[in-house]
């Protein structure tokens, strides 16, 4: 007999792994055409099968599914399953920066991040990038160079969190050139600074301590503070 709580699990999306055994067997059309099923725990074995195969035939269509799932396990899914695929997905993952849900930062933090971890991303698409590491940060740090505003305030948070645990500092200079650029835009500049944990170098610490010293925003004190904790540690 099933409990409430596992029917609601179902209900989102999940999966056991004898359940997703059972999809193995079907080509990547079929999965592909399993995306977009009325049954949710059917959208979930696809995309982990998917996932597995690292079927870059796959891409386009879980990008589009991504967009549109609303199931939790499915979505959780479908994002790990771009992730497995890795760089191959990042190009078409770009294009949805910013244009997925609405939990993107949208004003100043009120309180400090504490933890000496990176922050995880809002925006699900900067956090699925985020799972293929420092191979996405070419197409990246294009973004912050030629990006629209939006996608750019998204890429900073997956560049900041890619350059920090994979200890890349190759994106060091397109982070600085867009302090510039967006020195009017309060959350860019607070992401920017969140994002310069990752770059101890003397040139990171020189642009904290200037915001330290001259910026009248506490949000951004604080975070400049607390990059400049973290490199100098």
């Amino acid at each position: 007999m099933k409990t409430k709580s596992k029917t609601a699990k179902e209900k989102r999306g999940f999966t056991t792994e004898i359940e997703d055994s059972l999809f193995t067997n079907r080509s990547d059309s079929e999965l592909i055409f399993l995306l977009r099923s009325n049954n949710s725990k059917e959208r979930t074995s696809s995309a982990k099968t998917l996932g597995q195969r690292r079927s870059q035939k796959a891409i386009v269509a879980l990008c589009e599914q991504l967009k549109n799932e609303k199931a939790l396990y499915s979505k959780i899914a479908i994002s790990e399953a771009l992730g497995n695929i890795g760089k191959p997905a990042v190009k078409e993952l770009i294009k949805y920066l910013g244009a997925i849900g609405s939990n993107q930062h949208k004003a100043l933090p009120k309180k400090k991040f504490n933890k000496k971890s990176y922050p995880l991303s809002r925006d699900i698409i900067a956090r699925t990038i985020c799972k293929i590491g420092n191979g996405a940060l070419v197409d990246l740090n294009n973004i912050l160079e030629n990006g629209t505003k939006k996608q750019t305030s998204e890429a900073i948070d997956a560049v900041g969190s890619i350059s920090f645990y994979c200890e890349d500092k190759s994106s060091f200079k397109s982070l600085e050139r867009s302090l510039q650029e967006y020195k009017r835009d309060e959350i860019i500049q607070w992401k920017i600074i969140r994002a310069l944990s990752a770059f101890p170098n003397k040139k990171s610490e020189m642009i904290l301590l200037d915001i330290l010293k001259t910026s009248k925003k506490p949000e951004l004190k604080w975070e400049a503070d607390r990059s400049l904790k973290l490199i100098q540690k």
